[in-house]
């Protein structure tokens, strides 16, 4: 064979092993993100361990890959199972949002349309929303998601637009505002056909939600029916039971206290045979109010007593307790009522305990804040720097590693290596640095979350109705009793505090108080804290609450402000001091 020949033949087995190694490489990633996306599919919405396995598996090998449409994916799964799993974590929630976020943010609005209708921004930010107003309580930063969700929704999306405002409707129900949230939820009814039976069902339960606190039994009622005939046809045995125990409580409400005890002594069955927690509280509520009603304290005490050791959460415990002790002030047990109030206090000490620390880490959070925002965006460039020069060199390394294969060529390929290796190296710690800056600004967010929630009124009306409750027991005169009254007015006087008020409104607001007594030298100290109230944007009832006064006696005092303060009567308090807040 001449040597003509055994070169064209040498440089075809070689062409031939190239091409065969580069479809094979090829066939493999094709492989491997058919496999991303099936189980993303798969998995999406779960919360088992198997769910939790695949999400990072899914993240692991869209990374390697640098496939962003699997990246995204896995962030926005894994969102969603720290926020619905039993052991949910709101750090863990914010922190796989903001790499979601962060990586939707890099994609092109026309080179990557396709892979942004992939990741449903609008169905993120509705998941977003649930997460944080249901399960974590914090509706405010719920409406800030939800509020991402309107412009992005489709024209004639009729199933997302009704989703959306259920979830606006159930920030409303969380703010007891419940004649707004029917206003929004009530025109919906006539677009639910074609929407599906889940959507349909979590409609009708909203509105039958927001009956039920307005005590509107003939109204929740139809509802329950309805959603009842629905959970039978998908046979959604949790629905149907759940349905079941909802119904017990509008035949109380419509003066059918037999059939309602009935009915809750059949769920209780259902509820203790399969070990349903969650549904047997409530059922064991009812049961003790139904009785309550009839006149059986004995069975009224002893079901509260039982909803006890289901209650879940300081707020559900001090509820169960409050109407606990009522009975066994109606049965005349006031030794169990006192020892019952005490326990209730403890509660209301412990939720005080969190409020104050909460306040005192918004404060520190604050400024600790300021700083560390500098510190994450010069570190953030610094991270974008080494990746800019590590990816020209990662390209240089392999441009040279494929051209020559001389021992100069590997010594250089080595030298590049080591540096490469020295880069990757600081990216790393300085990566975890930012984790950590990270972590520690997801709990200062959470802190200042905290510190937003501190409901003042809520506490006052509480204590006020302890207090009535104790005025009410009048003989015998129990020297404890007497001391718990006098605890509980100190609390009152304590919670009444206008300092705290005070600075808010100060803070938003500066020298308010100063204006008013440079402007009115004659208000009193009283007629000033009307006002800060007032600009608080307050209820006469919350004003009255905290103030420890009627609702009668803060109209009169508004009525004589605006008079005092020469507002027109065209022109309401409210408007008058935000005018005078902007001078």
């Amino acid at each position: 064979m001449s040597l003509t020949k055994s070169k064209n033949l040498l440089t075809w087995i070689v062409f031939l092993l190239c091409y065969n190694l580069f479809y094979a490489q090829n066939n493999e990633v094709l492989i491997d993100l058919r496999e991303v996306d099936s189980l993303n599919k798969l998995y999406y919405g779960k919360h088992s361990e198997d769910a939790y396995i695949a999400h990072h598996k899914n993240l692991r090998e869209s990374i390697k890959m640098q496939y962003p449409k699997g990246i995204a994916s896995a962030y926005k799964s894994l969102m969603w199972y720290h926020g619905v799993n039993k052991n949910s974590n709101l750090d863990s929630v914010l922190h796989y949002a903001d790499l979601f976020e962060s990586k939707v943010a890099t994609f092109n609005t026309k080179s990557d349309s396709l892979l942004i209708k992939f990741v449903e921004l609008p169905q993120y930010y509705l998941n977003k929303g649930q997460l944080l107003s249901n399960a974590f309580g914090l509706p405010e930063q719920g409406l800030e998601s939800y509020f991402k969700v309107y412009p992005l929704i489709p024209k004639g999306d009729t199933k997302l637009s009704i989703a959306y405002n259920i979830s606006i409707a159930e920030i409303y129900y969380q703010k007891f505002q419940y004649d707004k949230a029917l206003r929004v939820l009530t025109p919906l009814l006539k677009d639910t056909i074609g929407i599906g039976s889940f959507t349909k069902k979590r409609l009708l339960k909203n509105i039958s939600a927001n009956y039920v606190q307005k005590d509107m039994a003939e109204k929740s009622y139809p509802l329950h029916k309805e959603i009842l005939n629905l959970a039978i046809k998908d046979n959604d045995i949790n629905e149907i039971w759940w349905i079941k125990n909802r119904l017990t409580n509008d035949y109380f409400r419509l003066g059918n206290p037999k059939k309602a005890i009935d009915s809750a002594l059949v769920v209780r069955k259902y509820c203790l045979e399969n070990n349903d927690h969650q549904l047997i509280f409530n059922n064991t509520v009812y049961l003790s109010t139904f009785y309550h009603a009839i006149g059986n304290l004995k069975k009224a005490i002893a079901y509260r007593k039982e909803a006890i050791q289901y209650s879940s959460g300081l707020e559900t415990k001090k509820d169960v307790y409050d109407r606990l002790a009522i009975y066994y002030t109606e049965n005349k047990k006031y030794t169990n009522a006192i020892d019952i109030y005490k326990k209730k206090n403890s509660i209301i000490d412990s939720i005080r305990s969190n409020e104050k620390k909460a306040v005192t880490n918004y404060i520190e959070s604050n400024v600790k804040l300021l700083k560390e925002k500098q510190k994450s965006q010069q570190m953030q460039f610094n991270v974008e720097l080494l990746e800019e020069k590590n990816k020209k060199q990662k390209l240089y390394l392999f441009s040279i590693s494929i051209a020559l294969m001389t021992i100069i060529t590997l010594l250089s390929s080595i030298l590049l290596y080591r540096k490469y290796r020295k880069g990757e190296k600081v990216i790393e710690v300085l990566k975890t640095n930012e984790k950590k800056l990270l972590e520690e600004k997801i709990t200062l967010r959470e802190n200042q979350l905290e510190a937003s929630a501190i409901a003042v009124t809520q506490r006052l009306e509480t204590l006020n109705t302890i207090k009535e409750e104790l005025d009410f027991i009048k003989q015998p005169k129990i020297p404890k009793l007497e001391e718990a009254k006098t605890k509980i007015n100190d609390l009152i006087r304590s919670a009444s505090d206008m300092s705290i008020i005070t600075k808010r409104i100060e803070s938003e607001y500066p020298t308010m108080t100063t204006k008013l007594i440079e402007r009115y030298p004659n208000l009193s100290d009283t007629q000033i804290r009307y006002c800060l109230l007032t600009k608080l944007n307050l209820s006469i009832k919350e004003t009255a609450s905290i103030l420890n006064v009627t609702p009668d006696t803060v109209k009169v005092a508004r009525s004589r402000l605006k008079k005092k303060l020469d507002i027109p009567p065209e022109m309401s308090f409210k408007l008058f001091l935000d005018q005078l807040a902007k001078e």
